[in-house]
């Protein structure tokens, strides 16, 4: 896709060049009691960019369920269905011709690829990219999170890199695949999951070859791995998760005082205490906000704002993000959260995993519990006016699906049909009338070069 030129829908969200001044509406603050989140700054690079190690929910939400309903009275939209139908079969065609989907793995492979085959290793021996990006820049070490307690020697073209997109329900895939990221209670960021790791060894296949981590600013795989592993969710449902989960409330400014007001900021100052403020506000035309929070709203969902420690983290790191950091030519894997028990399979068939050695998710405790339903409400139209404002990110999101190597043509059809329900135009879009923004620098500063 171009930056640039494209075929856009008409909308209605709001563009930095098109400024609405109106009165603030009153903030309403109903919060409920929320655990702390846990945090840990890693050293200080040249950037200046301290990395708080805050993870998604594991919230796995049901497939909609797309039944067409035609009666005889209703061949109208029998005909608009057919028409929808028929432009996503088109996308598809497009975007994913036979060369690049593959139902089996490579010849290369081993045929017989069995968990007993992998010799378990001590941790020291274990390399770390992330160590050697920034060992120009002082001591640097790997978090303990994007670690794992038990290790195996892997052959390099079965290597799996877990790329851990926040708010997706990557906190329990990790948990499952042996890493540490909020996986047992009391166990933070950086400290010792060895209780998780008994409880639930990573005995399974698929663990076992999914020997490091890529999440949000600790970029520890190596860009020869043989597959990258994605979590991917919904990207109207990711964007609210990721809204929710930074939202700073009474109990945070007690007890995590500079990250709460750093929070407050975004959240407070512009009048965005629930998305569909943010919304409204933001992102509509004549919305309320006054200008720097209009245009501090669309950087934001945008991954482009300069101020990403204020405004909700895991928009910053989003799915252009984790795609363009990763090798062009790597070879994807996808676990989708509204099908992740489905994709796990679909996974494990394509390295012919036996019964025994399949993998048992395990939970985290990452769960956002404190968001209530003013929260999670979205109008029609803010949910329309979101998909507008997401249309770079949901045109990433489905570049993911597409390379997904493990997903046959259904399953891909099956997202596209969930992803047009919420979003009909984008779903069907192939380029937006925002230009692709360069991140190039954003890469440097996060992924180390």
């Amino acid at each position: 896709m171009e930056a640039g030129s494209a075929v856009r829908v008409p909308g209605s969200f709001f563009h930095p060049h098109a400024i609405a001044l109106k009165t603030i509406s009153p903030l309403v603050l109903q919060r409920a009691a929320r655990q702390s989140s846990i945090m840990q700054s890693k050293p200080k690079h040249p950037y200046e960019k301290v990395s708080s190690e805050e993870e998604d929910g594991a919230t796995q939400t049901a497939p909609f369920k797309m039944i067409c309903s035609i009666t005889l009275g209703s061949l109208a939209l029998a005909a608009i269905t057919w028409s929808s139908s028929s432009l996503i079969s088109t996308a598809i065609a497009h975007h994913n011709p036979s060369t690049d989907r593959n139902p089996t793995l490579s010849t290369d492979r081993n045929p017989h690829l069995s968990s007993s085959n992998f010799v378990e290793i001590s941790a020291i021996n274990i390399t770390s990219s992330y160590e050697e990006h920034w060992s120009g820049y002082g001591s640097y070490r790997v978090p303990k999170w994007a670690t794992k307690e038990i290790n195996f020697s892997v052959p390099k073209e079965q290597e799996i890199c877990f790329t851990h997109v926040g708010k997706a329900g990557g906190s329990t895939l990790g948990c499952s695949l042996g890493f540490s990221l909020h996986c047992h209670d009391g166990v933070g960021v950086g400290e010792d999951a060895s209780v998780q790791m008994e409880n639930h060894p990573p005995s399974s296949l698929l663990a076992k070859l999914t020997t490091h981590t890529f999440h949000r600013d600790v970029y520890n795989c190596d860009d020869d791995a043989g597959y990258f592993l994605f979590i991917v969710r919904d990207p109207v449902a990711r964007a609210l998760s990721a809204f929710n989960y930074d939202k700073p409330i009474e109990e945070d400014f007690l007890h995590e005082n500079n990250w709460a007001n750093e929070k407050a900021r975004f959240y407070f100052d512009c009048p965005f205490p629930h998305m569909e403020d943010f919304v409204q506000n933001g992102l509509r035309e004549e919305g309320d906000a006054p200008d720097r929070c209009k245009i501090w709203a669309i950087e934001s969902l945008q991954g482009i704002d300069s101020h990403n420690n204020q405004s909700p983290d895991h928009w910053y790191f989003n799915y252009q993000y984790y795609l363009e950091a990763i090798p062009s030519d790597s070879k994807i894997l996808t676990i989708r959260n509204e099908h992740i028990e489905q994709d796990i399979r679909s996974i494990e068939s394509l390295f012919e995993c036996h019964e025994q050695e399949r993998l048992a998710l395990v939970k985290s405790v990452n769960t956002n519990t404190w968001s209530d339903q003013d929260d999670l409400y979205l109008s029609d139209e803010s949910i329309s006016i979101l998909c507008q404002a997401l249309c770079n990110e949901i045109q990433f999101y489905k570049k993911i699906l597409h390379r997904a190597i493990n997903m046959s043509e259904d399953q891909l059809r099956v997202s596209l049909m969930e992803l047009e329900a919420k979003c009909p135009h984008e779903a069907i879009a192939d380029e937006c009338l925002e230009v692709i923004p360069d991140i190039s620098e954003k890469l440097r500063d996060n992924r180390g070069y």
